[in-house]
């Protein structure tokens, strides 16, 4: 169902400054500022950041003096180092990391925080790529120091396929949205939060929370879904509390009060697995109350 190729650590930056090019340059020591114009491209190990625009803010003199500096280097291919605080990076802002690219129309990075965010416009928004895997949001903060993500608003569009062990259908795309994305490289976790809506096939989910959890290979092994879980698929709606898919068999337990609703039917019990792709259900313990009018007409029903 859902497989983050984003979540491949790649090693952290480096430490020291960024390298850059650019066609022009201008300083202005009273404001402590530099700019870049015309095909501007920064350097920092394997992290490279590509734009039209760049203005460089340095720290106070006071910081400056207290900084380390640098060792000596050829003075047309450095630029920055410790005393850098920020870069604002604008036009057709690109990023390249590894297999990892994103898009952007702005991109601001922070040297002391170790971070770069990526924004754009409601026609345009940052983009984040690794493989056939895309990530947008409103805002995409990539930490510099790790491999962690945070997006505000994602999508994100997931066709990786998992392995198709025991299934003769090929794995179905999703598109997952929420106000809130936290990717976090080192627990093998993705973390939505506020409002998250799941597209799969015919069957929508929504629900306030949800981690996606992943194996050593970057495979999806396991949804979580918390703090009320409500499931459309055509017809029928599922409800409860929680809910966790098994990305192996393709199953939606549904548990806390779980309810379906089918036609007029409805079923509670202890524990209810809907079959994403076969629409099967199991229920433990179950209770219902059937209304056979609803059914009249179908499979032969009087």
């Amino acid at each position: 169902m859902i497989v983050f190729v984003l979540l491949a650590g790649v090693a952290a930056l480096p430490p020291g400054p960024l390298d850059f090019k650019a066609k022009q340059m201008r300083i202005e020591p009273q404001t402590r500022r530099v700019f870049l114009d015309g095909d501007v491209q920064l350097v920092r190990g394997d992290l490279r950041v590509f734009g039209q625009h760049a203005e460089a803010e340095y720290a106070d003199a006071a910081a400056a003096r207290k900084a380390p500096k640098p060792k000596p280097r050829k003075a047309e291919a450095e630029f920055g180092g410790p005393n850098v605080e920020r870069f604002t990076v604008d036009g057709n802002v690109h990023v390249q990391r590894g297999s990892r690219t994103a898009d952007g129309e702005r991109g601001v990075v922070d040297v002391p925080g170790q971070t770069l965010v990526l924004t754009g416009t409601p026609l345009a928004p940052p983009v984040v790529r690794d493989g056939t895997e895309t990530l947008s949001g409103d805002r995409i903060l990539l930490r510099l120091d790790s491999d962690d993500l945070d997006v505000v608003r994602p999508k994100v569009v997931l066709r990786r396929p998992l392995a198709e062990e025991g299934h003769a259908n090929p794995a179905v795309p999703v598109k997952v949205e929420a106000d809130r994305l936290q990717l976090l490289q080192a627990r093998k976790l993705a973390r939505f939060t506020e409002d998250v809506v799941i597209h799969r096939g015919d069957a929508v989910v929504r629900s306030p929370r949800m981690d996606a959890r992943y194996g050593e290979g970057g495979e999806l092994t396991r949804l979580e879904l918390r703090g009320g879980v409500d499931v459309r698929q055509g017809e029928r709606r599922a409800t409860g509390e929680t809910a966790d898919y098994d990305a192996r068999s393709r199953v939606l337990v549904l548990q806390g009060d779980p309810k379906l609703y089918d036609q007029g039917d409805v079923l509670t019990g202890d524990r209810i697995d809907l079959a994403l792709d076969s629409k099967e259900v199991r229920v433990e313990r179950a209770k219902g109350r059937l209304r056979p009018e609803a059914h009249k007409g179908e499979g032969g029903a009087p």
